[in-house]
């Protein structure tokens, strides 16, 4: 039977080569990645796309719709007499 204690050793080397196997994949990629990244000198490829309406401050404008909506829709859910003078209104439309 083996010794314990010579087990355990192993155990602890196998598991630092595993570890050291891992830090130079993370670092192989981290500097994979840094290579691709743009260098300061270089020409610029990609131009941010221009910002419009929504994207622009609008989004509060959305929100506001958006919640509007939601209150239509409660206020539907929770009456019935609201709920059947909307569905009238829909079917004559």
């Amino acid at each position: 039977m083996p010794d314990p204690s010579w087990q355990a050793m192993q155990q602890v080397q196998q598991a630092q080569q595993i570890h050291q196997q891992h830090v130079r994949s993370h670092r192989a990629m981290h500097d994979m990645a840094r290579s691709h990244t743009r260098h300061p000198g270089a020409p610029r490829t990609h131009y941010p796309a221009p910002v419009h309406g929504a994207s622009r401050g609008g989004s509060l404008r959305s929100f506001l719709g958006f919640l509007a909506l939601v209150a239509v829709g409660f206020f539907l859910a929770r009456d019935p007499e609201l709920r059947a003078a909307a569905l009238e209104f829909m079917r004559d439309i």
